[in-house]
């Protein structure tokens, strides 16, 4: 039994036990590397969630359903499944295995709800990159794991195209972890198919250097619904369009309009067919288990062996069943193309795309920590403690300027410690108020706090030295950065300030509260 951890010794292992292919990319198609066959995706999304008790629901840590679902997905021929939601703590051995001899490959999210880039107030830290890296080390051992995605509709109108910019950073990163493990598995991104920032996405996905850009792009799409709709009048002729000479795979990675019932998928026979099987790369339909949203196409319980099957089941077996997609021989396939152009800032894309947040670096925001002179007495704050917090450091960051702990993605402008988590921000800002009133007011309003009367650190320049946490050089933050290092002359009025302070620090930093509260909490 191989064990899920990401040492290259069980990677070897691995390999040779493997029951089943690898999948490699070249240029926009996945092929089986054994055959040289061109690979498609038939999957589903599978998220059981009736019945789940746990904090944390995880499908791949339950045998019992695992091997009740196998046997669904043999009887559906479906070849592969899509999984948001897992406990890397937990034992996954015995279900990866199960799919492995079904021959059935699994595309895992990165994120978890509890650790993942939030649109409202993006921000892309160690603590956070130190959960996916877990979650990478708990999986990677696993031949039958297909790709990663780093971010799931996270930019999802033109108001929060900036969060892009994050998992851009994160991409980037993870991608940088999974080469120091001798492992290739691609990351991409999946988003929410909103036609005013489409294409902006599309492109700034695919733009760039190669280390930063993403393996494979998805597209969740509910456009075609019923019998009525066909590929012209549900918009799918236009996605194809979009992503012809997109010179990374595509996929829908959610598919499956439920407003006309029961679905009979009819845009199955388009998307592995001459419509589109020369561009996508298959699919998965929305969703594997019946829940409160009416997507499923079988009822099941977490750690329950019965499965009953919708009126959806068959009409989605049957329409599967009848495509049998015609690729082309890797060993006569030349990739072509070039990379897409980064999208330039506008009323709907609100991102410097030629720059990122910096990669995190738990050294250094450490580092910042030990110069402090005021900081909180306890790493550990309620949700009421939290909300405070917030309060506190919006009104401050409303008369000084906190440009060392923000980012703004639309010039480009990350700070010094941008990257470092909500507690961390909080406590620099704090002990800046309490600098700037050359010590004498330590505060956070009713949050217990004390004052350091030696920091162990009083040369800050160092700290952007240390090494970030994929063990690169340290250095100030990237081009049009803002921070520490930088002089007065770039800082806004205090008039500017106070307005930043009513909308988007103020705005920010209470969510910046929120996140503090939590992840104390969990």
């Amino acid at each position: 039994m191989r064990v899920g951890v990401a040492a290259a010794a069980v990677l070897g292992l691995a390999a040779q036990a493997a029951a089943i292919d690898p999948l490699v990319i070249r240029g926009s198609k996945f092929f089986n590397e054994k055959t040289g066959d061109q690979f498609y995706f038939k999957g589903v999304a599978y998220q059981p969630r009736t019945g789940v008790t746990d904090a944390n629901p995880d499908p791949l840590a339950d045998p019992v359903g695992c091997k009740r679902d196998v046997a669904v997905f043999k009887d559906l021929g479906i070849n592969a499944i899509r999984v948001y939601e897992v406990d890397y703590t937990k034992s996954h051995d015995q279900c990866m295995q199960m799919l492995e001899d079904a021959g059935i490959y699994l595309i895992l999210d990165m994120p978890s709800p509890k650790y993942s880039i939030n649109r409202a107030d993006p921000h892309w830290d160690h603590d956070m990159m130190s959960k996916w890296k877990a979650k990478v080390d708990a999986f990677s051992g696993y031949p039958n794991l297909a790709a990663w995605i780093a971010g799931n509709e996270v930019a999802n109108n033109a108001d929060t195209t900036g969060a892009a910019a994050f998992v851009k950073a994160a991409i980037r990163d993870m991608k940088a972890y999974l080469r120091s493990k001798g492992l290739k598995t691609p990351v991409g991104y999946a988003d929410n198919d909103d036609p005013a920032i489409r294409m902006n996405l599309i492109n700034y996905f695919n733009c760039g250097d190669e280390d930063s850009r993403a393996d494979l792009y998805g597209i969740n799409t509910y456009r075609w619904c019923g019998d009525k709709t066909d590929f012209v009048t549900s918009g799918y002729e236009d996605i194809t369009k979009n992503m012809t000479g997109y010179t990374i795979p595509s996929l829908l990675t959610e598919y499956g309009c439920n407003k006309v019932r029961p679905r009979t998928f009819t845009e199955i026979g388009s998307l592995y067919g001459p419509d589109m099987m020369g561009v996508f790369s298959g699919g998965f339909m929305y969703e594997y288990s019946e829940e409160d949203n009416d997507y499923g196409i079988v009822s099941v319980s977490y750690g329950s062996s019965s499965v009953s099957k919708v009126a959806d089941y068959a009409t989605f077996k049957k329409a599967l069943q009848a495509v049998k997609p015609q690729g082309v021989k890797m060993s006569s396939y030349k990739p072509g193309g070039t990379p897409s152009r980064c999208p330039s800032p506008g009323s709907a894309w609100h991102v410097k795309s030629d720059v990122l947040p910096p990669t995190p670096s738990q050294a250094r925001c450490q580092c910042m920590m030990d110069s402090l002179g005021c900081t909180f007495k306890s790493s550990n704050l309620t949700a009421a403690q939290g909300t405070e917090v917030g309060k506190v450091v919006g009104g401050i960051c409303g008369q000084t300027s906190c440009d060392e702990i923000s980012a703004d993605p639309e010039t480009g402008a990350y700070g010094d410690y941008s990257a470092c988590d909500s507690y961390e921000r909080a406590a620099w800002a704090i002990s800046k108020n309490y600098e700037n009133q050359r010590g004498a007011v330590c505060t956070a309003g009713d949050v217990d706090v004390k004052i350091v009367a030696s920091p162990k650190v009083t040369d800050t320049a160092k700290c952007l030295t240390m090494k970030d946490d994929n063990g690169g050089a340290g250095a100030p933050s990237t081009a049009g950065s803002h921070g520490s290092s930088n002089s007065d002359s770039g800082r806004e009025t205090s008039a500017a300030l106070s307005a930043r302070a009513t909308t988007t620090t103020t705005h920010s930093l209470l969510l910046l509260a929120a996140a503090i509260a939590a992840a104390a909490q969990l």
